[in-house]
């Protein structure tokens, strides 16, 4: 399914989401050289606190929101999207926690399986799913909020 062009911010969001990941999880495999892992893990970091973190907001208060008035709060999709930002929320904590640790790498990798997993089914359930089920002026609110917020 084509992507509507309401959703696109998003979508862009998470093409750098998933580089940060990839580029976390080389690191991770290459564990050996402890630098490059820490500098990768310090630049996921960052771009947590400067871009992702906000991006999940977004998604928080303005997307579930709307689809939330157009199904149910408890829908299933919605659910499952907040669980997999808490999970993402503590590997970050995790990475945090684990940059002077023996377990980095084993930290980078969950953050990177986990980040990637839950861009895939954004973009391979929840967006197809919004596409569907939201009318026009709906998606057009989200993109409207998404751009001006």
């Amino acid at each position: 399914m084509k992507r509507h062009k309401s959703l696109y911010p998003l979508s862009h969001d998470h093409h750098h989401a998933l580089v940060q990941a990839k580029n976390l999880r080389i690191a991770a495999n290459n564990a050996d050289d402890k630098e490059t892992l820490r500098q990768v893990a310090m630049q996921t970091i960052a771009y947590w606190s400067n871009d992702l973190c906000t991006h999940f907001r977004q998604e928080e208060v303005i997307l579930l929101p709307v689809f939330a008035r157009h199904t149910t709060a408890d829908h299933p999709e919605i659910a499952e999207t907040l669980r997999q930002h808490a999970d993402i929320r503590a590997a970050v904590d995790q990475l945090k926690n684990d940059l002077e640790a023996a377990t980095l790498a084993v930290a980078s990798q969950t953050l990177a399986d986990q980040l990637s997993q839950h861009i895939r089914y954004e973009e391979q359930c929840l967006f197809p799913l919004l596409q569907e089920v939201l009318p026009e002026a709906a998606l057009w609110e989200i993109h409207h909020r998404l751009t001006t917020a």
